[in-house]
Formats: C-alpha cells, structure tokens, sequence
C-alpha cells in the first residue's frame, strides 16, 4: 500500500529513518519535476514559439538528516560513518527508499555535517545532494516474463519436461528448511534471541523457523552447518526471509567458523517487509580459514523487540550466480540423512521457464507513469528471431543464428547488443528497427524466428526484464 512518509531509505552500508539512528528531517526534489529541456523556436512575425517534445534534465534530490546519539563519542562515529559512505563517485549508485517502493541512481555531489556546538553531546544534522543524470524512479522489484517463440508447424507440447536447469550444484545446508528439529546451532546471538518451529509459515516445505528477540537493539538468528569448506573457495549463500514492516534495523549474512565470525554483509536492503524474499551475498574463504557455518541475523530496532521469520536456506561453491533453491526433497537428491545431510541436483540443457506465453505472445505490465526501457535477452537454438511490441508498433529483427547454449542480450536504453553478454554485436539489428519501450500499463509482446534443423517446434526463449518507471 503506498505511503506519503518517507520510512527507510538505504544509501551503501547506511540505513536512514526509522530505526536507525539518521532520522530524516526533509527530502527536496523526490516528487518534483526535474527542470525541462525543452526544444522551442519563437515564431518570427507571429505570437508565440513552435514547440517540440519536452525532455528533462537530472534530478536533484536535497536530504536533510539529524544523528542521534548516546554520547559525544557516538555522535562523532556516525559523522565518520556518514563521511565514509558519501564520499566522490566514479559512477552512479542506488538510493533505494525501502518503503516507498522507490529506487533512483545517482551521486552524492555535496555534503555538509555542521559543527552546532550548543546542541553537540548527542544529536547533530547533516545535508546531503544527490545527483541523479537518470532522472527516473524506478520500482524496487526487478520485474521479468518469458515466452517461447511462436512456432506455427511444430507447435508446443506440455507439460514440459527438463533436465536439471543450469550446471551440477551440491547444497551444502544441512537442514535447510527445518523439516527436521533444531541441530543445536544457537550460539552468538546471545539470550535475547528466542528460536521455533513454526509450521504457519513457509516458504517452502511445511516449517520455518520463527526468532522472537525479546528487548530493543539486540540481535536474533540461526546458523546452520555446512559442509566445511577450504580456504580459496567462494562460498555463495541465499536464505528466504519474512521481516515484519517496523522494528528491524539491520539484517546480515554471516560465514563463520564455529563461533567465530568470518565475513558479513548487510542484506536489509534486499528485504520485502511484510512478505516473504530471498537475500543473499558471497565470500570467498580466506587463507587458513574453514567456513563450517553460515547465519542469517537481524538486529531490532531501538523501539523495542521483533519476530521475523527464514526459511530455505542455500549454500554452495562457486558459479557465478547463487543457484535457485533445492534440496534432497525439491529438485535434488539428499546424498545422506534427509534433512541432515548435503542435497545435490545434476546438470542438464533445461531452463527454468515462467508462465509460458500463448503461442509467442506475454504480456509485459509497467506499473509506472513513464516509459520503460526493457532489457531482452534471447536464448537459441532459433535463427533470424524478431520481437513485435503489438500496442506500440515497436519492432526489432536480428539478422543471426543462435546456437543452443548461445544468448543474445539487447539493452533497449543503450542500444547494446550483446553477444553472450560481452562480445558486441549491433550490426545484426536489421536496419529500420523500432526499439521497443514499455508504455504504462500492458504491453503484449509477440516472440518469433525460425526453428533450427533438428530443432523440434520452438525451444527458443525470450526473457525480458524491467522495473517500473516514472518521473
């Protein structure tokens, strides 16, 4: 449900608003028309100008801030800490305002944290300009659809069948989902945190585990055992969590080494409060470390205690993306005792599809109030594939074959044509080209090409990507 206050804003390691202790005083520039770029001629021997499309320039967004503090020396922290997130950037960065559903990407280009010294034993204010050459606010969730080509001889045949999705991947969490009782991991957050069962809520299977952290700024989680893994080895770990809307400041991922602490990330960002969403990071184990443990932790805000709840977790080696979920009862194979032992799922040329489209046809929906510039990514075996944007007349012709295991990616706002995601190829866009753009609201798009021979019917996927866009 939308809001009209701020609540949280998540600017690098720094969380603003509620909870934390940079309560925001003002925001200028979030809601307002960035200046127009506009393309008018005065009219000679007439009244008035010829006007064209109006264009607009950056946002610029002022944030105004107050640290709370407990003492002089705490209050100094949070400058350093507030310095060091916001110093020049070669690029820009999100601000994500977390419960406005609001994304934008910008610079931090001033900063002012005055001295007060008539009000400096605990409390300060400090004044921050982003600037943001994108001007659009986009939504928070990526949004994404897939469609298999249209394939008027051979046609489709369901239900489809696959065989495995992506390389061979061992989940090394023991007890992943809590079908099983609890393996004894409660040590590190202290007597605050009180864990269960909980069988109301799930992500997957019939439990989760449920941590009731009983006073305010104190931490609460679970860990659970892993497979050991060696020095040198990047370990990638996802765990499904539910955080209620207030009361949580801050929610990491920790790798550890029985009780000791190896590497932690804050993941709060990655959070949906009030509903179930995966967070996840890596580590690479470092020289003369073991990682035997990873733990999913939150921290309650100073208004008081908090329940949240996780589910699902993963851990593995390597790869370059964290893998969907699995274990021995979903998707893989327990290589010992179910729910006490490392699930493993086999390798194999399937894909992971979404709701598939009628005969080539999805249905792409901006919930936006501006156009919305879509990322393709075209996966073969199919040659000389095409994409019609049916509302808007937008169309795009590739004059190429793709191989099965090639892809092709296209950014509709650069104008980047990629082949397997690094090597250019704009030259295959077949001259004339109409580049297709998300209106607000439903766009269907239509999906076609040519089957390959040996190809039967069209196994050729077109998966497109976007978020919600307005200004």
């Amino acid at each position: 449900m939308a809001q009209q206050r701020i609540g949280r804003i998540q600017w690098g390691p720094l969380t603003f608003g509620p909870g934390s202790r940079y309560h925001v005083t003002a925001i200028e520039g979030l809601d307002d028309m960035p200046d127009i770029r506009a393309d008018d001629m005065e009219r000679p021997g007439q009244h008035g100008d010829y006007t064209g499309p109006d264009y607009t320039g950056p946002r610029v967004i002022q944030l105004g801030l107050g640290l709370r503090a407990d003492s002089p020396d705490e209050l100094r922290d949070l400058t350093l800490a507030l310095r060091a997130a916001t110093q020049p950037q070669r690029s820009p960065a999100p601000m994500l305002l977390l419960d406005q559903n609001t994304l934008v990407y910008g610079k931090i280009r001033r900063r002012s944290i005055p001295y007060d010294a008539e009000h400096l034993w605990r409390t300060g204010s400090a004044a921050l300009e982003l600037y943001c050459a994108d001007p659009y606010l986009y939504g928070l969730e990526e949004r994404t659809a897939s469609t298999t080509a249209y394939s008027p001889a051979a046609g489709r045949t369901y239900p489809l069948v696959y065989a495995g999705a992506g390389p061979a991947v061992r989940n090394l969490v023991l007890n992943p989902s809590f079908e099983e009782t609890f393996t004894g991991e409660t040590t590190g957050f202290g007597t605050n945190n009180t864990r269960s069962r909980d069988s109301s809520e799930a992500w997957v299977g019939g439990y989760s585990v449920q941590h009731a952290i009983s006073i305010a700024s104190a931490q609460g989680g679970t860990s659970w055992n892993i497979e050991p893994v060696a020095a040198g080895n990047l370990v990638r770990f996802g765990v499904y969590v539910k955080i209620p809307t207030s009361g949580i400041a801050a929610l990491e991922l920790w790798w550890r080494n029985q009780t000791t602490t190896l590497s932690t990330v804050s993941v709060l960002a990655q959070a949906k409060p009030g509903s179930w969403a995966r967070v996840s990071g890596s580590y690479t184990v470092a020289g003369g470390q073991t990682c035997d443990r990873v733990s999913a932790v939150a921290t309650s805000s100073a208004g008081g205690a908090a329940t949240w709840w996780a589910d699902a977790a993963l851990a593995h080696v390597g790869g370059s993306a964290l893998a969907e979920y699995f274990d021995g009862a979903s998707g893989g194979t327990w290589e010992g005792v179910p729910n006490g032992s490392v699930s493993a799922r086999p390798g194999g040329t399937g894909r992971m599809y979404g709701a598939a489209g009628a005969s080539g046809r999805m249905t792409a929906v901006n919930d936006g109030d501006s156009p919305a510039y879509p990322v393709l990514r075209l996966d073969g075996p199919i040659a000389n594939p095409s994409i019609e944007q049916v509302n808007t007349g937008g169309r795009i012709t590739v004059d190429a074959t793709l191989n099965e295991g090639e892809f092709l990616t296209i950014d509709t706002r650069t104008r980047a044509v990629l082949y397997m995601g690094s090597s250019p190829r704009r030259s295959w866009v077949r001259a004339g080209a109409a580049w297709p753009l998300l209106m607000p609201g439903h766009n269907e798009l239509v999906y076609r090409g040519s089957a390959l021979p040996g190809s039967p019917g069209q196994p050729s996927l077109l998966t497109v990507t976007w978020r919600d866009t307005s200004l």
